[in-house]
């Protein structure tokens, strides 16, 4: 039987090189399909990278209807004392806010509490020192994104909202935060005009507060991190539209390809039937045809693949202050790949099931006659 296989097997290689021109642009098609598929999953996966991690130990208070970890919470100085009234310790303010007249120029702002940020976020320093207390104003720490993207480096200044700061710092933390300019609380209010005003008290989980309380209308309680997930999936229906409409033109190319697959074993079906008459067992024929949808999927897996990464490499999603950057993984590209394998047995078992339910002794008759016409 294996030898019987490797013979159609043979035969389809040798169609497959006498059709080159087609070969290639139906690897074309399939490269473009799965490798869209494959764009689409590490971008999502990229943003999840960026957003979706949650705190286990701390609380985040900021005003209702608002993306405090992010942007648009501003709270008085009246909440944090209304936090100490009742005993909780320790609160740390801090702000976040978006400066820029256009997205181009645009930059999100991190002040923090020189005495205290060293216990919110992890970060590492790739060159200069980190903020500390009793720095000068106008000092600044930036994200090594934000740095690339404007080439600035230490000792250099940062212009937010009109007014230089100085590069103490560049830093690398693994989140959206690389996109980040992060300054002294004081320096941050008196650069939005807030005065005491700042946009999120953190908390520890274990006081008297819990997620989704109100301690106060307008305010609430959410565990960090759960609004910048919330930011996530803010763009999660864009990511979904177009994997809807990348996965339809992978079906459509899936079914070309059956179609050519069809197409080039009807003519080659005289000689199907006569190697079945001469014992070739039915599931010999999938070697035809398997030697061919292999050829072509390979070469469209080897194009996918160079497209993938020239494009995720040349190509960053940029929105308003900072980029969504792919996370290239085996995990991620199983559902380009999965297709693959779909488009694989789709392509060769259905045209083999049809070739097997041929009737050889007719069509071996109905090929002589027209020889005999001819």
């Amino acid at each position: 039987m294996m030898y019987c296989f490797l013979v159609t097997f043979k035969l389809g290689l040798v169609d497959l090189l006498n059709h080159r021109r087609l070969v290639l642009v139906m690897g074309l098609s399939i490269a473009i399909a799965t490798g869209m598929l494959i764009i689409m999953e590490v971008y999502r996966a990229g943003l999840g990278d960026k957003f979706t991690e949650l705190s286990s130990n701390l609380l985040v208070v900021h005003e209702d209807q608002s993306l405090g970890e992010f942007y648009g919470s501003r709270l008085s100085s009246q909440v944090g004392d209304m936090l100490s009234t009742l005993g909780i310790s320790p609160i740390i303010p801090e702000i976040y806010a978006i400066t820029g007249t256009a997205a181009q120029n645009a930059i999100m702002i991190r002040g923090i509490d020189l005495q205290q940020y060293t216990r919110l976020e992890p970060f590492s320093l790739l060159t200069g020192r980190s903020l500390q207390p009793g720095d000068v104003s106008r000092q600044a720490m930036i994200g090594w994104r934000l740095a690339t993207s404007r080439k600035i480096g230490v000792g250099q200044m940062v212009s937010l909202r009109g007014r230089d700061f100085t590069v103490v710092g560049i830093f690398k933390n693994g989140t959206y935060m690389d996109n980040q300019a992060w300054i002294s609380l004081a320096d941050a209010q008196n650069l939005l005009g807030w005065g005491q005003d700042v946009s999120v008290y953190i908390i520890p989980q274990q006081s008297i507060l819990h997620e989704n309380a109100t301690p106060t209308p307008g305010v609430i309680v959410s565990r960090k991190g759960e609004s910048l997930r919330y930011s996530a999936t803010q763009f999660q229906p864009f990511f979904d539209l177009m994997s809807v409409e990348v996965f339809v033109m992978a079906i459509s190319a899936g079914l070309i390809l059956t179609n050519i697959l069809w197409r080039l074993a009807w003519l080659r079906r005289r000689e199907m039937a006569i190697l079945r008459t001469t014992g070739f067992p039915t599931f010999s024929m999938v070697g035809y045809l398997l030697a061919q949808v292999s050829g072509i999927t390979l070469l469209g897996i080897l194009m996918s693949v160079l497209f993938t990464l020239l494009f995720t490499t040349g190509v960053k999603l940029f929105i308003p202050s900072f980029t969504i950057v792919p996370r290239l993984d085996t995990v991620e590209m199983l559902p380009g790949l999965g297709w693959i394998v779909l488009m694989l047995l789709a392509g060769s078992l259905v045209p083999a099931w049809w070739l097997s339910r041929l009737n050889l002794a007719q069509l071996l008759h109905s090929e002589g006659i027209k020889q005999e016409t001819k």
